[in-house]
Parts: structure tokens; sequence; C-alpha cells
């Protein structure tokens, strides 16, 4: 499912304009991102939660030159799926 898709997905279930689901997912998107930025952890009922975390230096090798080079420490976006959405999807994909 693509944007455009969520995006008329969600507009047909709350009965709202385009432009109010596009501003609602903006601003949805938006105050995720200023609580993560306060590095305050978001938890999405029946979705999960959101945190920022700190990716520790590390020395990283290019498999073709053999070179070896520091890679700085980062702030990556953790998720974890809450218990409830790990129940709605188990078993509801096909392995194949």
């Amino acid at each position: 499912m693509n944007s455009t898709e969520f995006t008329t997905e969600l507009r047909k279930r709350l009965s709202l304009s385009k432009e109010e689901t596009n501003r609602l997912l903006d601003d949805v998107a938006e105050i995720i991102s200023e609580q993560l930025k306060q590095n305050n952890i978001v938890s999405l009922h029946n979705l999960g939660t959101l945190e920022v975390k700190k990716r520790a230096e590390r020395i990283s090798v290019n498999p073709s030159t053999g070179k070896r080079m520091l890679i700085p420490p980062k702030l990556v976006i953790g998720y974890k799926a809450s218990a409830s959405l790990k129940e709605k999807i188990k078993g509801g994909i096909d392995h194949e």
C-alpha cells in the first residue's frame, strides 16, 4: 500500500475530504517528529512504540578494498510493534 492508497482508505473510513485527511496525516507526522526530537518515546495504541536510540560508533570494512573505516555514532529511530499488532498479523502472511 502506497501513500495515496493509505490516504484514500483513511479518507473513506473517517469520512473526511482529501485536504482534511492530508492535513491530519501531516499533523500526526509533525507531532511524532517533535516528540522524537525532544527524546520522548511515542507509543501508539495497537501499533507500537517509536523512540530515538543512539547507535555507537563502529568500525566497518569496505568489502571491495578491505579498507577499514570508523563510522561515527548517530541517532536512529527504533520501532517496536505492539503485542496486539503482532497478534493481528500472526499467521496472516503466506510463507512460500
